[in-house]
Parts: C-alpha cells; sequence; structure tokens
C-alpha cells in the first residue's frame, strides 16, 4: 500500500469521513429504534466486515467503499458506548471520560503500530487486515449475547452540541477539530514522509511511529496533572513550541537519530496541548450532556480525518514535507485560538457574571 500515490491514500482518510459524518446523521434515529446492545454488536460487525473487504480488494478506487463502511460503523460506535457510561457524561465526569478516550486511542495506535512494526516481514498486509478483523467480529459476539441488567438502559439523549452553543464554543471546537488534526496528520503521514524523504526501511519509519504515538500517549497522562502545578498558558506555550521544535527537526533532519528525537518531541508537545483543550471546554462549557460528548468526540474524529485528507493531495502537488508543515501550521493556530479565548476569559470576568439561561 506504500507504493500508492500519496492524493489516492489521502482519499483514504476521506472515506472515512464521510461514513463518520453519515452516521451522525442516522445515529440518533437509530438509538431511539435499537437497544445499546444491538448498536455496539452491529457497529463491531460492520468494522470487521469492512476490514475483511479492504483484505480482499486490490484496487484503490474500490478500497474507497469499505473504508466508507468503516467510518459509518465507528459514527454508530460513539454514541453506543457513550450511551452505556451515561451517568458518567456529566460535568466534571465528562471531561475525564473525553481525554480517557484520547488517551486510549493513542494507546491504542502504539500498540497496533507495534504489531505491524513486529509482523512487516513475517504477515502480508491483507493477512494483517484479516487479523485485525478478528478483534471486531469477537467484539460483536459479545455484546450480542450480553445481557444489560434490568433498568441499566439510558434513554438517548436527542441534545446536540449545536444547541445553544456560544461563540466560545464554536472557537473550542475548532481548536479540538484543528488539535485532532494534528495528531492524526502526523500519525497517518510520518511513516510515509520517512519511506519517501528519509529513504529508510519501512520497519525503521513504523518503528519511528510507533515513538510519536507512545510519547504522544504518555504525554496525555502526564499533562493533566502539570496543569493544577502551573499556568495554563504557560503549558499552551511549552506544548506548543515542543511541537513545532519537532516539526521543524524531522524537516530539517536527514539522518534517523534526529528523526526519531524529533517524533518523540512532537509527540510530547502535542500530547501536552490535548489536555489543556479538554480542560478549557470543561471550564467554558460546564453543562454537558450526552450530546455534548458525543458530538465532541466524534468532531475529534472528523478533524482527524481532514487533515490527513488535505496533505495527502498538498503532498502530491508540492512534496511529501507537506506533512509536517500542515502539523507546524496547526499548532500555531492552536495556540492562537486558545490564547484569545484566555484573554476573552480574563475580560470577561471583570463583567459582571450573568447566569446561563435555561431553555
Amino acid at each position: 500500500y506504500i507504493h500508492f500515490d500519496l492524493a489516492t491514500a489521502g482519499n483514504f482518510f476521506l472515506a472515512l469521513n464521510l461514513g463518520i459524518f453519515a452516521a451522525t446523521m442516522v445515529s440518533r434515529r437509530l438509538l431511539s429504534r435499537l437497544r445499546s446492545r444491538r448498536l455496539l454488536a452491529g457497529s463491531c460487525l460492520l468494522i470487521g466486515i469492512g476490514q475483511l473487504l479492504l483484505a480482499a480488494i486490490q484496487s484503490p478506487t474500490l478500497m474507497l467503499f469499505p473504508l466508507i463502511l468503516v467510518g459509518f460503523a465507528v459514527g454508530l460506535l460513539v454514541p453506543g458506548v457513550s450511551l452505556l457510561v451515561s451517568d458518567t457524561m456529566t460535568a466534571p465526569c465528562a471531561v475525564t471520560v473525553l481525554s480517557l478516550a484520547g488517551l486510549f486511542f493513542a494507546a491504542g495506535s502504539v500498540s497496533f503500530t507495534l504489531l505491524i512494526w513486529a509482523a512487516v516481514h513475517l504477515l502480508t498486509a491483507a493477512t494483517m487486515l484479516i487479523l485485525a478483523a478478528v478483534f471486531p467480529l469477537a467484539l460483536a459476539v459479545s455484546y450480542f449475547h450480553w445481557r444489560m441488567p434490568p433498568g441499566a438502559e439510558p434513554a438517548p439523549s436527542h441534545a446536540s452540541l449545536w444547541e445553544g452553543l456560544s461563540p466560545t464554543g464554536l472557537l473550542l471546537c475548532l481548536a479540538l477539530v484543528v488539535q485532532s488534526g494534528s495528531e492524526s496528520a502526523v500519525g497517518g503521514w510520518l511513516a510515509l514522509y520517512w519511506v519517501h524523504r528519509l529513504g529508510v526501511s519501512l520497519e525503521t519509519a513504523l518503528f519511528a511511529l510507533a515513538l510519536y504515538w507512545a510519547a504522544l500517549a504518555l504525554s496525555k497522562l502526564l499533562a493533566p496533572r502539570l496543569l493544577w502545578t502551573g499556568r495554563l498558558w504557560r503549558q499552551l506555550a511549552v506544548g506548543t513550541a515542543a511541537s513545532l521544535f519537532g516539526c521543524l527537526l524531522l524537516l530539517s533532519t536527514a539522518g534517523t537519530g534526529g528523526g526519531m528525537v524529533g517524533a518523540l518531541i512532537l509527540g510530547a508537545g502535542l500530547g501536552a496541548v490535548f489536555p489543556f483543550t479538554i480542560r478549557m471546554i470543561g471550564q467554558r462549557l460546564p453543562y454537558y450532556h450526552r450530546g455534548f460528548l458525543n458530538d465532541y468526540f466524534l468532531l475529534w474524529l472528523m478533524g482527524g480525518l481532514v487533515a490527513p485528507w488535505s496533505i495527502g493531495h498538498f503532498a502530491e502537488a508540492w512534496g511529501i514535507e507537506w506533512a509536517l508543515r500542515t502539523p507546524a501550521m496547526a499548532a500555531i493556530l492552536v495556540f492562537v485560538l486558545h490564547f484569545g479565548l484566555l484573554l476573552e476569559s480574563r475580560l470577561s470576568s471583570r463583567l459582571p457574571h450573568r447566569a446561563p439561561v435555561s431553555k
């Protein structure tokens, strides 16, 4: 698959995003008709089927259809899972749940990258996809046979993120989308960047990608503890500076050692900014419900897929360096958005407090 042209590889991310977007259009209707057990089992089944179809298809164009199917299933899986943990989806627990979701996403990415790295010379890509399909198919079977205790099935929430969302909330949404785009852009293109620009083996490129995901996961785990010990803007500045330095180091280095260090610094910097974004959401939008968490997490997923898609076309037209130039510019944009929100918070704190109007 690494021999596909870069624009085609970018379209794979677009296909996943289209599936997630389609799922958001029908998820609330399905939640009102299906119990969460059936929704979870069906979503995992569709993911497994999509991976098996990807293993069987060789045409890049035809691969778009199972990718749309996988994206659609993921878009249904998010509200299904949030329905099970609905008791925790009120402030301040919702912020913790969203933070853990980002942490587990990075940890899962580390695990799968290391598995591919270990088996890259032993198994074909199709075989890896077949083995990867076993996990969601097994989950589908377990969900289907799972019996929820009586009274544990909560009613679905029809509230949406967009209901009464303020301009501050829109800026936070934009910051979350751009932040997710930076993380996934590097995760989606770092290995190809190493292969195309540095000429290293795929095994070395995958190991560098695993280092990036590991640094991202550890930074997301440790950074929230630092939020209580220092000023928020200081951690934001340090995380942004580390992200920019990591991108510049990867763009300027011609050696494997410098690239490994750059991947570690970049992952640590991006991971430090993520909990800052989540805490800002918790502080500025404290009135949480399930619709908020569903939509915020789906926005996070969709933002993480738009950036790799655009990078594919940028890289095809102007060079693979755009795989790192785009995250560098996104890091600056996230800093500007958050710095503006901090200034707005200080100004609004000097104004008379107005209680939120309940509908």
